[in-house]
């Protein structure tokens, strides 16, 4: 998938620019000046840089460079039909090698669902890159769980053997469904194609059931180690300018993963809530969030490297 339909340009029209991450091909947009300190936009599951449609402007007004990746997986990047090719180790490696090769410096990360530990990782393997981090709606640690992610209904049968792949992968209950059915605002009928038609393909949606299946809820699970190392090096972001953005209303990381993250981030500002928002709030409050970013941005580091 590397062609955007015409109805898709005229709701996401920055172009798209590609590079190979660790033998793959990562598609992302660039806009802004390449010599302003780079906004590092990054995604979750089941979306791609679509997600950021109403930050890139306001960014790139501001004077920063914007960059937007689709995670391996997703979007129009390249999608592995292999389980294996989507650990949580695979995709903070993908991002390095973005950030590497791009040679990316004073970058600051925004990060949200799987962004955060990603974003974080990365940005915690690049230190020396980085310059700020907004955290919406997304978790860094092992030592806390709430109910979404411990209840049979949707989470735990998502996982089993038989019953996961067919709500997955027939049914395509995330991939097809997940941002539009989610939404406080509800999303315009090309909104929520524009989620939907990159995983239109037999067998694209395996990083939506892989994804899920991630997450770390036991000593031992796939992740596990991966997330605790990253919890125990959060101390050393204690001079990086931290955001924590939230929408309360998201049963998937309610607020008191927010809290979670204040605790373990004292020094961070917020958790500023944001209402009438759920999991995806950058469709439900983009422009009010984008305006926050960049405030906090202005404010702590600014445009300039």
């Amino acid at each position: 998938m590397n062609e955007k339909p015409d109805w898709l340009t005229r709701i996401f029209p920055w172009p798209q620019a590609d590079l190979q991450v660790n033998g793959r091909r990562m598609a992302y947009v660039d806009e802004g000046p390449k010599a302003a300190r780079p906004v590092l936009l990054l995604h979750g599951n089941p979306t791609w840089s679509f997600l950021y449609r109403d930050f890139i402007e306001p960014l790139k007004a501001a004077g920063y460079r914007v960059i937007a990746p689709d995670c391996i997986g997703s979007g129009y990047s390249d999608k592995p039909r292999m389980d294996a090719a989507y650990s949580l180790a695979h995709h903070i490696a993908d991002l390095v090698s973005l950030i590497d090769q791009l040679d990316l410096r004073g970058m600051a990360v925004v990060g949200q669902d799987w962004a955060g530990p990603q974003g974080t990782g990365a940005a915690l393997q690049r230190l020396d890159r980085l310059s700020a981090l907004t955290l919406m709606n997304t978790w860094l640690f092992t030592d806390y769980k709430g109910r979404f992610h411990t209840t049979a209904r949707p989470w735990t049968t998502w996982h089993a053997p038989v019953i996961g792949p067919y709500f997955m992968k027939r049914l395509k209950v995330l991939s097809h469904h997940g941002p539009s059915v989610a939404s406080k605002r509800g999303l315009s009928a090309e909104e929520a194609l524009a989620y939907h038609h990159i995983y239109d393909e037999r067998e694209s949606e395996t990083v939506t059931m892989t994804w899920p299946r991630s997450i770390p809820l036991t000593e031992g699970d796939r992740g596990w180690a991966d997330m605790a190392w990253i919890q125990a090096q959060l101390p050393r972001l204690k001079d990086t300018p931290i955001q924590l953005i939230w929408a309360p209303e998201d049963q998937v990381f309610p607020i008191e993963y927010g809290q979670r993250l204040k605790e373990l981030l004292p020094h961070a500002e917020g958790p500023k809530t944001f209402d009438k928002a759920a999991h995806f709030l950058q469709d439900d409050r983009g422009p009010e969030i984008v305006a926050d970013i960049v405030a906090f941005l202005n404010r702590t580091v600014g445009p300039r490297l």
